[in-house]
């Protein structure tokens, strides 16, 4: 896991601060040590609780910690565990994906390109190899047609 950003862990505390008893007391107080102690103590928290999109204000990191904390401590075990469940398949699905994306067994096998001429499909499997004379080569064939032309 990164390192968490202490303005960050501020932006949390305050909007703990500003929730139900309930809900701080089903937090456990080791952990909101831990947030005190990495927090950032001179940072402004500016959130303005009374705006209906406040969380739009906040950092993508403090909507993780948030959800972090209403999955381990304020939902039921039941809740948890489909909440557990449901990231597992979405982690499981990305993973999937990018196996099939950049699968190393794939990486070397022939691929085919479909070619259209004339309204018909043509596979084409094979490269194409032209060969170029090389360039002495083609200079000494030039010396010889001059030779021979000169014969004549």
């Amino acid at each position: 896991m990164k390192e968490i950003d202490r303005q960050t862990v501020a932006e949390v505390i305050e909007i703990l601060n500003h929730s139900e008893s309930e809900i701080l007391n089903k937090i456990p107080k080791k952990f909101m040590e831990f947030l005190y102690n990495n927090s950032d103590n001179e940072f402004n928290v500016n959130i303005d609780f009374n705006n209906e999109n406040w969380d739009d204000t906040i950092k993508q990191d403090t909507k993780a910690i948030l959800a972090l904390i209403y999955r381990d401590y304020l939902i039921s075990k039941d809740e948890r565990d489909k909440l557990l469940k449901e990231e597992q398949d979405r982690l499981n699905k990305e993973e999937y994906e990018l196996r099939e994306k950049y699968n190393p067994d794939n990486l070397f096998k022939e691929k085919t390109d479909v070619v259209k001429k004339d309204n018909n499909s043509i596979n084409n499997t094979q490269l194409i190899e032209i060969k170029e004379e090389q360039w002495f080569k083609r200079i000494w064939k030039k010396i010889k047609e001059i030779i021979f032309s000169l014969r004549k």
